[in-house]
């Protein structure tokens, strides 16, 4: 309440002088660190009061935040997480992109080169029809064909007819089909069982209808697939429906379809899986330029890549061909990510990343390990030496598994909650150590005193542990109040050659009355390791206050010269 009072004070004093317009800069600057000091010491003595029930206090808050987190990942379990994007963008290596997967890509190579024959995109849908033609011939095992065609060519029957027919001899190619919005259901005619019913898939939902883009030749619909991508919140792609499912349908993707044309049993997938992206290394898959497809002669070299191949054929034009953002690039060709999602799926090569609960068991691991050290019998150098290799090891782990393996051990949620944990403990032992060793700025907010008597009482380190000395501050502490105890252990420092000597010295001093005096020392003798204390009376003739300069030149000496005469009584033995 006290401090409460002074800090009121202060800063009246503060607002009286800035009012009267007589505060210089300097003076300004002086009241600031005024008030930052007393903010300090306040803050140190609360640290210093609560000891380790602050740190149990951080844990605590450490861990329902985690919980929170957890939670929230539980009602939102597609939300992007941004840290996975990083570690992909900057792992060392990513999978080879199979070289089973081709792409034939309308590129602006093939546009040109097709120009003067068949004109301007969109041309007639025979050229599609003789890419499919072609594919067969050069042994392609399944096609994924990632044009749309839902409206007939009323200027061109004949091209549709060509394209139809070609879709009825060349059954090794999936289609796509495009599902809408949910809210365009009810409106819809075409329901979910006459769909399932055309494409060959299990029934549900029969009397539901289903508002979708289908293709218009009817051979298609054999091996159709869902065509659409499911990206985060973010707009971003990370993941891909195998399995396409909402509210009203179920059925296979167009990656799923294309797998099953072809034939492979693909390894078990979930029905959402996480790309593996092949990012690094220059690893993109293999493309061909349409129009290289179309005027290869029959029996090319060039064309031997085809041979039980799986091919993405889809336009990448600019104006024409669609562009995704995804984990690892700002704008990434819808092909690209049809590849990948068919290399994942078939060769079951995406990426497993962590659940949720052992994310969530790993932090609290974390945090109650890190309240542990913090709480224990030191907070050591070496700790933190141990703390820093355990952050480069799990850095370590998430690189090489991100890089190596299909696995993403993503441990950058618990070293964030370690770092940060770690900082806050590190603040409060520093905020205790501050106000425990009286540093200057640490006690602004502790009362002078006067016409009292010091116990200065010194030891060797060597002789008395951490916790023996923990113990005698926190005696000396219920006896006679905070603000009365201050401990020295930090008398010597440098480089010098008789530091390592002279840091074996560390004492305790205290304010006492005469009469609290003897019950102090009572106390005291209780001690097992009282015989190893030296123990001095001194009488205060300078205020009790560390903030000022006489006080410290007043105590000085007395602390040296105690020290001296423990090493020296060392020396003797």
């Amino acid at each position: 309440m006290n401090l409460l009072l002074l800090l009121k004070q202060k800063l009246r004093e503060a607002w009286n002088v800035a009012q009267k317009g007589s505060l210089t800069i300097a003076g300004l600057k002086a009241r600031v660190n005024g008030l930052h000091n007393l903010g300090m010491s306040w803050a140190a003595m609360l640290s210093r009061q609560m000891g380790n029930r602050a740190i149990l206090l951080i844990g605590i808050g450490a861990s329902i935040y985690a919980v929170l987190l957890f939670l929230s990942n539980q009602i939102t379990p597609e939300a992007p997480k941004a840290s996975h994007d990083t570690i992909l963008q900057t792992r060392w290596a990513s999978p080879k992109p199979s070289p089973s997967i081709l792409i034939v890509d309308i590129d602006e190579r093939t546009l040109a080169a097709l120009a003067p024959e068949h004109g301007r995109w969109p041309w007639a849908r025979s050229v599609l029809a003789d890419g499919l033609d072609r594919l067969s011939q050069v042994g392609a095992k399944a096609v994924l064909f990632n044009v749309l065609i839902t409206d007939p060519d009323k200027y061109n029957p004949d091209a549709d007819s060509a394209l139809g027919a070609a879709a009825a001899m060349f059954p090794s190619v999936a289609y796509p089909l495009i599902r809408l919005n949910n809210d365009n259901d009810d409106s819809s005619e075409l329901k979910v069982a006459d769909l399932l019913k055309r494409t060959g898939d299990s029934n549900q939902n029969q009397d539901a209808t289903v508002a979708v883009l289908l293709p218009m030749f009817e051979p298609m619909l054999r091996s159709v697939g869902v065509a659409n991508q499911k990206p985060d919140s973010d707009g971003i792609v990370r993941r891909y429906p195998v399995i396409w499912s909402d509210n009203r349908l179920t059925m296979p993707s167009i990656v799923a379809r294309t797998i099953a044309i072809g034939g492979d049993k693909s390894q078990p997938v979930p029905d959402t899986i996480t790309l593996n992206w092949r990012n690094k290394g220059n690893a993109r898959y293999t493309r061909v330029s349409f129009s290289d497809l179309l005027k290869a002669p029959v029996g090319a070299p060039e064309l031997a890549a085809f041979k039980d191949a799986y091919v993405v054929l889809g336009v990448s034009a600019p104006g024409l061909g669609m562009t995704k953002p995804t984990a690892v690039s700002s704008l990434e060709d819808d092909n690209e990510i049809l590849a990948t999602a068919l290399d994942d799926t078939l060769h079951g090569t995406y990426l497993r990343v962590m659940p949720p609960w052992l994310v969530l068991i790993i932090e609290l691991g974390t945090v109650w390990v890190l309240v542990w050290l913090g709480i224990g019998r030191s907070w050591s150098p070496v700790l933190t030496k141990v703390f820093l290799l355990v952050q480069t090891g799990a850095a370590s782990i998430t690189m090489i598994t991100a890089s190596y393996t299909h696995y993403l051990i993503d441990l950058s949620g618990p070293m964030a909650f370690g770092a940060g944990l770690y900082g806050v403990i590190r603040l409060v032992k520093s905020l205790d150590a501050g106000w425990s060793r009286a540093r200057t700025g640490f006690r602004t907010s502790a009362p002078t005193h006067e016409d009292e008597h010091i116990l200065l009482i010194g030891y060797r380190d060597s002789e008395v542990t951490t916790m023996q000395s923990d113990e005698l501050q926190k005696i000396l502490e219920k006896q006679l109040g905070l603000t009365r105890v201050i401990r020295v252990d930090d008398l010597f420092g440098g480089e010098s050659f008789a530091r390592k000597v002279c840091e074996d010295y560390t004492c305790q001093f205290c304010l006492t009355g005469l009469g609290t005096m003897l019950g102090v020392r009572s106390e005291l003798s209780k001690l097992p390791f009282y015989s190893r204390l030296d123990i001095q009376e001194i009488s205060l003739s300078v205020p009790f206050n560390p903030e000022q300069e006489k006080f410290r030149l007043f105590i000085a000496p007395y602390l040296l010269r105690q020290c001296a005469d423990i090493l020296d009584s060392k020396s003797e033995l």
